[in-house]
């Protein structure tokens, strides 16, 4: 760990977002929401009555939503060539359902792995993908509460696949014992004690996976046995700190998974979406009051022409 980085996590600001401003005290994380961004989501939020009054994104957003689509099919043909299972998730399952393809405001691909097959892919691709010399494997790492996968491209940072991994509990779960689960989750992952391995992991995405792992069998699973025959329940990897309240899905919530239409075409996602996307979202066809702005994007302004050129190349070459 090089002396810049301990003094990064020490006390400093990152402004290069065109979105938000990041502080880092300590080894802790703040994002500031930009007044400018903030006060356009909020306008926009209140500008459309429904779902169904939004209209699609345009622009340099729309170009990088094209890109993504581009990388999520790509995703999607190694995937099946290498018999891995996946599905769309978060903001882009809850795309597909209320939207048929991309929030109008949203940027980025984010998908969902049982561990077995995380690892494997972890494994297989890490020194490079085939038949797809740009793209590569990296891990969003701070060495304390996260440290998931990443697929990004060498010439095109605007666009990215982030795979979430899920576990296996070691029985089927009522609604009572999910709430449970989830709470004990949500204090793993709160825990500020972890702050305190920075040093020790933030240039070890492995170490960080293995020891994320052991937390899970000891704190959660009670170094009890998996059975996937009994096809128990399914819970969220503690490799994010994700902010929802339910971490716990029954098997058959996502199992068979299915295709649902995102964009120009289908994609597996969980078997019981509109389920999930209520426990993870609440009343999910509802405009959001203030988040109705891009995570990841730079503005228009920012975009180089070289930048858009590379963009557009890729959204039409074949594969």
């Amino acid at each position: 760990m090089t002396l810049n980085s301990i003094l990064k996590h020490i006390i400093s600001i990152d402004n290069t977002s065109s979105n938000r401003t990041i502080v880092y005290f300590l080894g802790f994380k703040f994002r500031h929401i930009k007044k400018a961004v903030k006060d356009a989501g909020t306008e926009f939020s209140k500008k459309y009555a429904s779902p169904s009054e939004i209209p699609q994104a345009t622009g340099f957003l729309r170009k990088i939503q094209l890109a993504n689509l581009k990388f999520l099919k790509i995703f999607d043909k190694i995937c099946i060539q290498n018999n891995f299972q996946y599905w769309i998730d978060f903001g882009n399952l809850l795309g597909a359902i209320r939207h048929k393809g991309f929030i109008p405001w949203d940027d980025d691909i984010d998908v969902g792995m049982l561990r077995d097959d995380y690892e494997e892919f972890i494994k297989k691709f890490q020194n490079g993908i085939p038949g797809f010399d740009d793209l590569y494997l990296e891990f969003n790492n701070n060495g304390k509460d996260k440290c998931f996968l990443k697929i990004k491209h060498k010439n095109i940072p605007n666009i990215c696949i982030d795979i979430f991994p899920y576990d296996y509990y070691y029985k089927k779960t009522t609604e009572q014992e999910k709430q449970e689960i989830s709470q004990k989750i949500y204090k793993i992952i709160k825990n500020k004690w972890n702050t305190l391995f920075i040093p020790f992991y933030i240039n070890s995405p492995e170490k960080m996976r293995k020891r994320f792992c052991k937390i899970r069998d000891k704190q959660i699973l009670n170094d009890n046995n998996i059975d996937k025959t009994l096809q128990p329940s399914l819970f969220y990897g503690i490799d994010y700190p994700h902010i929802h309240s339910n971490y716990v899905f029954d098997y058959e919530d996502i199992f068979p998974l299915k295709k649902v239409v995102y964009e120009d075409s289908e994609f597996p996602a969980p078997n019981n979406c509109e389920l999930i996307l209520r426990k993870t979202y609440g009343n999910y066809m509802e405009i959001p009051a203030q988040d109705c702005y891009p995570r990841h994007t730079n503005s228009e302004d920012t975009a180089d022409k070289k930048l858009k050129e590379k963009m557009e190349n890729f959204i039409n070459q074949a594969f």
